[in-house]
């Protein structure tokens, strides 16, 4: 299952997802990660969520962002929940590249079993492929 949060940068996507990924703690059985494109809000994030700060990684297009999930699930196979916060700030993408982005995860949430929360900045209108994850 993939959840996005959609809105213009500063309306509170992050105090949001932040919220979430913490409120999810009472019920999760298994490891919730929370990937941010920097450390300001690692204080805010319960200590039992793994943070990742994905700048500290050599990740250098969204083409590479999907291998990198893998990678995280290949050392943790107890992985319930993945917050995304800010991921689609990092690269410059095109609604398209958007698209098959939300997409690859959406194979890897659903042939996993791991639900994804996922912040996005849009400045005027959302992109149609956007819609089934509202």
């Amino acid at each position: 299952m993939i959840k996005l949060l959609i809105g213009k940068r500063g309306s509170g996507k992050t105090k949001d997802i932040i919220k979430h990924a913490n409120n999810a703690l009472s019920t999760a059985k298994g490891t919730i990660l929370f990937i941010d494109e920097s450390d300001e809000g690692i204080l805010e994030i319960n200590h039992n969520i793994r943070y990742i700060n994905i700048s500290d990684y050599p990740i250098n297009s969204s083409n590479e962002i999907v291998p990198f999930l893998y990678g995280m699930l290949g050392a943790d196979h107890d992985i319930e929940s993945i917050y995304l916060d800010g991921l689609f700030n990092l690269y410059i993408m095109t609604n398209e590249e958007a698209c098959k982005l939300l997409e690859k995860i959406k194979v890897l949430s659903e042939r996993h079993n791991i639900r994804f929360e996922i912040t996005i900045s849009i400045e005027g209108k959302t992109p149609e492929c956007f819609t089934p994850f509202l």
